[in-house]
């Protein structure tokens, strides 16, 4: 949700709102790219057995990328993809509502299925970014415009 809002934003040079913790400190995020989550769900489909019970056993496994970086290099990778400067608007975090670090605990993922994340976020950003300037080059339209993450 951050790459495609804070894109739209960079692209319209509307100023990006940046939670900071602390002391300035940046708050830290786990991001992963589809294509890693989509190998996780069909290594999920191939390598779970059937239940043999009436109820069956019900397993959570953590998809993601197991390696947080500040919202900062989010949008570091972001102005290197779209070769456009943003505009950060540095605040300080809401006292509730948000945490300072984010991150997938995939090691169960890993020793049952094999996933492992391979998409460095520099990389999938760029395909993401190759991605909206191919369906949004004329804008938004005026649904996606009405947009509001939450």
């Amino acid at each position: 949700m951050a790459a495609f809002s804070f894109t739209t934003k960079i692209l319209k040079d509307e100023p990006l709102k940046i939670f900071q913790g602390p002391e300035e400190s940046e708050l830290e995020r786990d991001f992963t790219y589809i294509d890693d989550i989509v190998t996780g769900c069909l290594s999920a489909v191939d390598k779970i057995t059937a239940s043999t019970k009436a109820s069956a056993v019900c397993k959570i496994y953590n998809l993601g990328n197991k390696d947080p970086v500040t919202v900062s290099y989010l949008v570091d990778c972001l102005e290197a993809s779209l070769g456009k400067k943003a505009i950060r608007n540095y605040v300080p975090m809401p006292p509730t509502g948000d945490v300072l670090k984010t991150s997938a605990d995939v090691t169960l993922s890993g020793e049952e299925l094999g996933y492992v994340p391979t998409t460095p976020l520099k990389d999938g950003i760029q395909k993401f970014i190759d991605w909206y300037t191919q369906h949004f080059k004329d804008g938004l339209g005026e649904e996606m415009e009405k947009y509001v993450p939450y």
